[in-house]
């Protein structure tokens, strides 16, 4: 099922089935797909964690506060007991980048070597079957999220913080390019593309033309946060200069559509949205759920 809200629900029924989705989505990965394919599967569970907290971020407006600060832990905590597997894995793919990128200007047994010792240290997907079991407990209780409002008043709060907090970051990164910087602003880029998928049916053209960008910019973001980590990890001087070329790249072109993607002032941007949704809701179309 698409990550988007839909015609016939309303506004709290449709965050509570994208969530139970997302998590269902992560328990199957963790039990099903993690015995085919491993690194495959705890990537996929990852990706389905992250799109619930996203979630929870955007229903900032309707789910209360404790309530949503207890469960983007349990979601957050599932998804750090996932991460070195991945992580390791991310590394790996990163060198394969710059040897496919850069092939010729450095001898391919030098990418060879950083890649087996990259691989020799990658651990193994360990804990899959206990976070799903509590993956498979949160889902559970969906249906008991106390949730106080409907319509647009339950989705602008967590919009307007959002794009908000993209957009500053966007400004910090500018001037301060640190690795940290970089990879905080690509949370809330990857926020803003999820949010921006699931309001998608309201303007399919204008809306998903917007969360193309997002999704554009955060891949920019992540590879240079994996060149990042490669090169913390690496101490061959010829490889850490292509790596510190491709980070000049990613970050002038990252930067280049953030400004594109952030040009609005975060209550321009929430108002835009908001027209839209009435917009929709007057086509009783998506937007139908607004009103409940």
């Amino acid at each position: 099922m698409p990550y988007r809200l839909r015609e016939d629900e309303n506004v709290r029924d449709g965050l509570r089935r994208c969530a139970r989705e997302q998590l269902e989505t992560a328990v199957d990965q963790l039990t099903t797909g993690v015995n085919d394919d491993p690194v495959t599967a705890v990537h996929e569970a990852r990706k389905a964690l992250k799109k619930s907290r996203s979630l929870l971020r955007l229903g900032r407006g309707t789910i209360e506060p404790a309530e949503r600060r207890r469960l983007n832990a349990a979601l957050r905590d599932a998804g750090r007991e996932l991460s070195s597997a991945r992580d390791a894995e991310v590394m790996v793919q990163a060198v394969d980048g710059l040897a496919k990128r850069f092939a010729g200007q450095v001898p391919k047994a030098t990418f060879d070597a950083i890649r087996r010792n990259l691989e020799a240290e990658r651990p193994i997907a360990n804990g899959a079957a206990r976070v799903a079991s509590e993956l498979r407990a949160l889902s559970r209780g969906i249906d008991e999220w106390s949730m106080r409002r409907g319509g647009w008043q339950a989705l602008e709060p967590g919009l307007l913080r959002g794009y908000a907090s993209g957009r500053d970051l966007l400004a910090t990164a500018r001037e301060r390019p640190s690795a940290e910087n970089l990879h905080e602003w690509r949370k809330r880029v990857k926020d803003l593309w999820y949010h921006l998928r699931i309001l998608k049916p309201i303007s399919p053209g204008i809306v998903g033309g917007q969360a193309d960008e997002a999704d554009k910019l955060a891949d920019l973001l992540g590879e240079d946060h994996d060149l990042a980590v490669l090169r913390e990890t690496i101490d061959v001087d010829e490889v850490i200069a292509l790596i510190d070329h491709r980070r000049a790249q990613l970050q002038a072109q990252a930067i280049r559509i953030g400004e594109r993607l952030y040009a609005e002032s975060p209550k321009a941007f929430a108002r835009r949205i908001r027209r839209y949704w009435r917009a929709s809701r007057s086509r009783g179309r998506p937007a139908a759920l607004a009103s409940r």
